[in-house]
């Protein structure tokens, strides 16, 4: 056996291997990957065509007089194959580097990639007639033409495009990434030179292949990129994919779904039932958008939310898509002898033109369906754009960092009338944002995205800040104030590091624990018992009181209630807008009676009205809270309005 066919033996049951487990595990989803697996399959072809040409006679019987023009057409379209590696690696490195849309946008470059291809055809054709590429000889020895080396110089050709290319637009690659495609080109060039100056020695196709297997493990990695039980692109896949299209200016679509429904359906489900349902889903998804445009790409991401990601040119496309699929989602979907209804948010993004970072677009994926108005039907951004309320919620994680580095925001206080004093003696302090573009932003809409985005802790911290140094001012007691209200968040009440941060800013500005009463919710108590309850315990050690806030709005834990040292039990403002209601103020009633009995005090939130404050009064409610008072003040304002009120408000209410 000729040394020429091991090495294209060794070769094609290489690239059939390889291919064999691309498919297997469904390795071929995603452009990058397709073009990879089609490189393969054209190597794979090209090897057995080159084996097939030189030893036909010996794989089949065939007459000698049809073994020249079976040769000369598997030479023909073995060269046809072979050359065809060239312009399609070119292919997967554009789009590799997210540089696909030039092809579209670029006219040369188009030219540059298609025409040295083009004339490799024309002359392999025309060779039918000339025989100035190759022949056979009289012995059925095959012998190079005349313009044999113009195969050459189109190979040469391409390996040194595709260098510039790289070389170009290296920043679009990792380091690590971009040295090896680019020394992968002139190896591949060292073996072409080779196999040309000792034909017989025929290492081409067995060193392309060994490269391909390289870049199948280091580069291309399809086996990071997927997840295998929904039979998609991974998240990760994802996020390489919008790094590499911002990096390189792309113009790309996202559909993004959302099933918003996931735990729900987790808990009522079980696991692999859950799980089934979901990879139908995700089936549905492939099966569509494939029958749509072969382009398309899909990825799963975490908490049961998809994207089919194209290119800008294939907008319309990816809408019909967006129809096709929100139609699927909103119906039953059968599972089993039972039918399951999602409740999904399906919107389409175009970047740059609806969002124009990377940053922005992830930070958006990850909160959409919180973002967008319920609907029904697919939600285009774009039609959005123009809506402030939109473009604020969407520039949230920005205008909060504006916030904090422009200082925009501000303490607010609402005074909290003590029926048994007949005065103003506390107040809750509520932190207010006024951002330059958008003007006021809701605390309803910055405190979640804060929490979302790990911002909550420096808010938290300014507020502690701002509230210790108002204390510790001379108009305080001055005024017959004894003690102001902080909210703490979720997030806070879980630091490792509250207790030490509290003191250090009470003792910065000279603050008592008695002037200070930290505000917390049932969730906060709930989030992390363990870690909440050593640190309220340990601030309660010092002397600082705490209050329970919204107590009503949720299934209220009354053994937390009984366990926690909380010294206020803050009733929220939907039970005031249920008072007339007998069965609820029946509940409220009983409710204060209760906490009452376990040496609680009651504050009211949300009173409006004069009726609404005598009927709580009545009941025994100890603090009073609310607009029928006075709105939330800036601090200025808010000894103005203790000025004014306090000697009045002393005779009486």
């Amino acid at each position: 056996m000729h040394t020429y066919l091991i090495y294209n033996i060794c070769a094609v049951i290489s690239l059939a291997t390889l291919i064999l487990a691309l498919i297997v595990r469904g390795l071929f989803k995603g452009r990058n990957n397709k073009l990879f697996l089609s490189l393969c399959a054209v190597l794979f072809l090209s090897g057995i065509l080159d084996i097939a040409s030189e030893y036909i006679d010996k794989i089949v019987t065939v007459h000698y007089e049809w073994q020249t023009p079976i040769r000369y057409i598997l030479n023909l379209l073995y060269y046809i194959t072979h050359n065809l590696m060239a312009p399609l690696y070119f292919l997967y490195l554009i789009s590799v580097m997210g540089l696909w849309y030039m092809l579209r946008k670029n006219s040369v470059l188009l030219q540059l990639w298609l025409i040295p291809y083009n004339v490799d055809i024309i002359l392999l054709i025309i060779n039918i007639a000339n025989h100035k590429m190759f022949y056979f000889d009289e012995d059925l020895n095959f012998r190079h033409g005349s313009w044999f080396f113009v195969l050459y110089i189109v190979t040469f050709y391409y390996m040194v495009f595709e260098v510039c290319v790289l070389i170009k637009y290296r920043r679009l690659l990792p380091r690590s990434r971009f040295w090896l495609l680019i020394l992968l080109l002139p190896i591949n060039g060292v073996a072409v030179i080779i196999q040309y100056l000792f034909p017989e020695f025929r290492i081409e196709i067995f060193t392309t292949v060994i490269m391909c297997i390289e870049v199948a493990l280091t580069v291309h990695r399809p086996e990071d990129m997927m997840d295998d039980v929904m039979a998609m692109q991974s998240y990760k896949a994802f996020l390489n994919s919008v790094h590499t299209a911002f990096l390189a200016n792309s113009p790309v679509c996202y559909l993004m779904i959302r099933v918003n429904n996931y735990r729900l359906l987790r808990r009522s489900l079980g696991m692999n039932n859950y799980t089934e349902l979901f990879r139908s889903i995700a089936g549905r998804i492939n099966q569509i958008t494939a029958s749509v445009h072969p382009m398309f790409e899909t990825f799963y991401l975490e908490q049961e939310s998809f994207v089919v990601m194209c290119d800008g040119y294939l907008y319309n496309h990816l809408l019909n898509t967006g129809h096709a699929l929100n139609a699927y989602l909103t119906r039953p979907i059968a599972l089993k002898h039972m039918e399951v209804m999602l409740d999904t948010t399906v919107c389409l993004v175009r970047c740059p033109e609806d969002i124009d970072s990377e940053n922005s677009l992830l930070n958006f994926e990850g909160t959409y369906n919180a973002k967008l108005p319920k609907s029904d039907r697919v939600i285009c951004i774009s039609e959005l754009s123009k809506d402030q309320n939109f473009r604020m919620r969407n520039d949230m994680e920005a205008i909060i960092s504006r916030g904090i580095e422009k200082h925009r925001f501000q303490m607010y206080y609402q005074p909290i009338y003590s029926v048994e004093k007949g005065t103003f003696a506390t107040a809750e302090a509520l932190i207010r944002l006024f951002d330059e573009e958008y003007g006021f932003v809701s605390p309803a809409i910055f405190i979640p995205a804060a929490e979302d985005s790990g911002a909550i802790h420096d808010i938290g911290e300014y507020v502690i800040d701002e509230v210790c140094k108002f204390i510790g001012s001379q108009d305080f007691e001055a005024l017959g104030l004894e003690y102001i209200e902080i909210n703490l968040s979720a997030a806070q009440c879980i630091e490792s590091n509250l207790y030490e941060k509290i003191i250090a800013t009470m003792n910065k500005y000279g603050v008592r624990p008695d002037q200070i009463n930290l505000e917390i919710t049932e969730t906060a108590a709930d989030y992390d018992p363990e870690i909440t309850d050593r640190n309220i315990n340990k601030l309660s050690e010092e002397g600082i009181s705490f209050s329970l806030d919204d107590y009503g709005t949720g299934y209220s834990n009354i053994s937390r209630v009984v366990q926690l040292p909380l010294d206020i039990v803050k009733l929220d403002k939907s039970l005031v807008d249920d008072m007339d209601i007998p069965s609820m103020w029946s509940v409220i009633r009983n409710t204060v009676r209760m906490l009452k009995r376990m040496n609680k005090k009651v504050l009211v939130e949300g009173v409006e009205d004069k009726r609404a404050l005598e009927k709580f009064v009545d009941i025994g409610c100890d603090y009073i809270q609310g607009f029928y008072f006075s709105k939330p003040l800036p601090a200025r304002d808010y000894l103005m309005f203790l000025k004014e009120k306090n000697h009045v408000e002393s005779e009486g209410i």
